[in-house]
């Protein structure tokens, strides 16, 4: 994945907005979404490359990225709140639930906002660096046995 992202890095020219999207191009990043079943990729790390490599800005391919996984997050999230309904949660259960989901939603929020703000004057060179590294980390603790069990 640290290669994926690191493409665009190198070939596009981050021009383009969201208002010059075409349906092809949604479509494409939507599509993009289908990397997430793959273990270690992420939703957005996916989508945020597809839309990189169609020339988003990088600010405008992060807040593509997430607009376009509210209707999943929103959906998940009705259907986990419909599986509690019917485990007969308390209504002290029910009230730190809401508090969590609150604090949640505020803590998404400011990362979401620090990431865009971080992607309006910088590139994603960090986060390659950082898949990278990650991914070399994972595959030595692979190779000597950690995490089989």
């Amino acid at each position: 994945m640290s290669a994926l992202l690191a493409c665009p890095e190198i070939l596009a020219v981050h021009t383009r907005t969201i208002s010059d999207l075409k349906l092809r191009d949604a479509l494409i990043v939507g599509i993009a979404q289908v990397g997430a079943l793959i273990p270690g990729v992420s939703r957005s790390g996916s989508t945020l490359t597809a839309a990189l490599c169609l020339d988003l800005k990088r600010d405008e391919a992060a807040r593509f990225s997430f607009l376009l996984g509210l209707p999943a997050i929103a959906l998940a999230g009705l259907k986990e709140l419909w599986t509690l309904h019917g485990a007969g949660l308390s209504p002290y259960g029910w009230s730190i639930l809401v508090f969590g989901l609150l604090i949640a939603s505020i803590s998404a929020f400011f990362a979401i906002w620090g990431l865009m703000r971080f992607l309006e004057h910088f590139s994603t060179w960090p986060f390659v660096v950082y898949r990278f590294l990650l991914g070399v980390l994972l595959l030595m603790l692979a190779i000597r046995g950690y995490g089989v069990g």
